[in-house]
């Protein structure tokens, strides 16, 4: 009689496994990982695509909108289109002909209102993407920067929410016209947009 309980009790352990199997959430490839959590800034670290530092994004939460100031160095002087991006990945990637090209796992525009629509910034979500910004101005000393306030972007848990997305800075100026992305040219930086750190407490010397 203690074979047959042995055989059930492996049966049991077996079914048990395989529920615990079935309920392991599986990898979403290609999708911004977005924190469950509301934050009041948020920062992205510029590389270009050889991974070298070009520049650094730091994002604000005010009551008229998001603050997103970017500051770039080591970049060709003039004007350069600037976007947000939908997925959180700075690596190759297919553009929309299938060629693989720099940050292209970055994907198309922000564009949580469905608008399929290129054009200039500041447009309700469904008129246009809001991940549409305005140039980027690039110095003689190919230093450049730019503050912009979002009226239509957020930190806060949503479909507006730039946490996890994808911050992309272009080799030429954004006509705010031509579809999909103003004409824009090659991404040549690219940084992910995440929590800010909270600066280090200094140690008490008394």
């Amino acid at each position: 009689m203690g074979k047959p309980i042995a055989r059930r009790g492996w049966i049991v352990a077996a079914t048990a496994l395989g529920l615990a199997a079935c309920g392991t959430p599986s990898a979403q490839v290609g999708k911004p990982v977005v924190p469950r959590v509301a934050t009041a800034s948020a920062a992205a670290t510029l590389v270009d695509p050889q991974g070298q530092p070009g520049g650094r994004a730091t994002l604000t939460q005010l009551a008229e909108g998001l603050e997103i100031v970017v500051n770039v160095q080591g970049i060709s002087p003039g004007e350069h289109g600037i976007h947000l991006h939908a997925n959180g990945r700075c690596a190759p990637g297919p553009d929309p002909s299938g060629q693989i090209i720099a940050f292209g796992a970055a994907g198309g525009h922000f564009d949580p209102g469905a608008s399929n629509r290129h054009g200039p910034p500041g447009q309700a979500p469904q008129a246009h993407h809001a991940g549409d910004l305005p140039n980027l101005a690039v110095a003689a000393d190919r230093s450049g920067n730019l503050r912009y306030v979002h009226p239509h972007a957020t930190l806060d848990i949503g479909p507006n929410s730039l946490l996890g997305r994808a911050l992309v800075v272009h080799a030429d100026p954004d006509d705010q016209r031509s579809q999909p992305a103003g004409n824009s040219g090659a991404r040549i930086l690219c940084g992910v947009i995440e929590p800010a750190r909270p600066s280090a407490p200094t140690p008490n010397r008394a």
